[in-house]
């Protein structure tokens, strides 16, 4: 072979060297040595003033999140109030692992680290660090105990698996949870909130997560347990180069000045969500007793049997949207039923009818769901949950859960624990954009609930019926 027809050994390293010094964003492979482990360029603040300050971000919504016509965050919202406050224009740039976050940071392609990071962990001695400008705590988190979805594989005895991101803050010295007797802790090369998300859908056994993630997630995700807390707090920073000392201290003067701070934890507190439910089992199975449930059950009786439908999930239906009140309304819904009037006027509701009309109305849309499904879902019991939610989310919003469920490996016929699991991930934008969404964003967490608060008052109206016609 003639010379040119090869590359020697030496050339060939050489080739190896430079197209790796070129990686950007793509994965672990960034090399070891000069290029991450010290800054290779000279740019600080005046530099920055005069191009712009890009930040390398984790994506998660403690960090940094796109959104339709937005970026959120955390920490992008602090940054960017710094950035106004300097007067400098301000760009994200997502990274996916550590180290190639490192090699951007010390090449000059971004200059400050947002990744909820804590000075011991894994840019220890390789960047400097601003000030703390919060502090968080290692928690357990796995599914929560259900009574309305059958027990999976139990952990062999004695042993508890811990899945850690290697985005954890708590990777480091302080890392006390550790050491604690029958725990092994496994460190997962997922981002923060993918592998939150694959505990919510079961493909996952249980993980750690920071309670600043618990305080505004266990609302999104009623399916996880956040539970006790493992460690001590450890303090999250910003990381810049070493060679950056005029951008660290306007950090610093930014980040302890105290109207910002009062600012930050405002901003802090408008992220935590209210209490969690204390249990998976739904309150309404008592809901719906006696031989009368509400004034109306003789219209309900009357239009659940022409159009097939037994009367009380009507009247579950009814409590759960208005508390049995014909005057309610709810962002644009309206009566008994709760409908918004485009679905009233498309089932053609007479609002010279009253109430008698309201249900009429609302039991034809219920019933026009139901053959909707009916090809989809053959198992009566399973569709009408599918009916349920529909009636709540809109049938737009179910489609996506159910051809989500399926790419999530969960079952897209069934509903408790596989579909309305698909359904609480469509509040966040790494789901409700991906191709097979086609209705956008949901408020999955609140059609959870509906859906299982309707099946437990429809469950206690029947049972209660046949517990009293066994008495007679």
């Amino acid at each position: 072979m003639g010379k040119a027809g090869w590359i020697g050994t030496g050339a060939f390293a050489v080739l190896l060297a430079l197209l790796l010094a070129v990686r950007t964003d793509s994965g672990p492979t960034v090399p070891d040595g000069p290029t991450w482990a010290t800054p290779t360029v000279d740019r600080d603040l005046m530099a920055i003033r005069h191009d712009t300050l890009r930040i390398l971000v984790l994506r998660d919504p403690l960090s940094w999140e796109p959104r339709p016509g937005a970026e959120v965050g955390l920490e992008w919202e602090l940054l960017r109030r710094f950035a106004r406050a300097t007067s400098v224009p301000i760009k994200a740039l997502q990274v996916h692992h550590p180290d190639s976050m490192l090699a951007l940071l010390q090449r000059g392609e971004g200059d400050i680290l947002a990744c909820q990071l804590n000075p011991n962990g894994f840019a220890k001695d390789l960047v400097a660090f601003t000030s703390p400008y919060r502090r968080v705590a290692p928690v357990r988190i796995h599914l929560r105990p259900d009574p309305a979805v059958p027990a999976g594989k139990k952990a062999a005895k004695g042993t508890d698996t811990l899945l850690v991101s290697r985005w954890s803050p708590f990777l480091g010295p302080d890392t006390s949870f550790i050491e604690m007797e029958g725990i092994v802790l496994m460190k997962d090369t997922t981002a923060p909130e993918e592998l939150l998300a694959q505990v919510a859908i079961g493909n996952r056994k249980e993980a750690v997560v920071s309670d600043a993630t618990a305080a505004m997630e266990f609302k999104r995700l009623p399916q996880v347990e956040f539970g006790e807390r493992l460690g001590r707090s450890v303090p999250l920073a910003f990381g810049v180069r070493t060679n950056a000392p005029e951008l660290l201290a306007a950090l610093d003067a930014w980040l302890t000045a105290p109207d910002e701070q009062e600012a930050r934890d405002l901003i802090t507190k408008a992220q935590n969500n209210v209490a969690p439910r204390g249990s998976m089992r739904s309150k309404f199975g008592t809901a719906l007793r006696g031989d009368t449930i509400s004034p109306y059950d003789s219209l309900f009786q009357v239009h659940a049997d022409d159009f097939h439908w037994d009367w009380k999930l009507l009247a579950a239906v009814a409590y759960k949207e208005s508390r049995f009140n014909p005057d309610a309304t709810y962002k644009g819904a309206h009566g008994l039923m709760q409908l918004m009037p485009t679905t009233a006027e498309r089932m053609g509701h007479d609002s010279a009818g009253g109430v008698d009309s309201h249900i009429r109305t609302a039991t034809r849309y219920l019933a026009k769901l139901d053959t909707m499904w009916r090809r989809q879902v053959p198992n009566s019991d399973q569709r009408m949950r599918f009916v349920l939610a529909s009636y709540n989310a809109g049938p737009g919003h179910i489609l996506d859960a159910q051809r989500l469920a399926r790419k999530l490996g969960l079952d897209p016929l069934r509903w408790e624990g596989h579909v309305e699991r698909a359904l609480t991930l469509l509040n966040r934008p790494r789901y409700f954009l991906r191709p097979e969404v086609r209705t956008g964003f949901c408020h999955g967490d609140l059609t959870f609930w509906y859906v299982r608060d309707i099946a437990a008052a429809f469950h206690g109206a029947r049972v209660t019926s046949q517990d009293q016609a066994a008495l007679r």
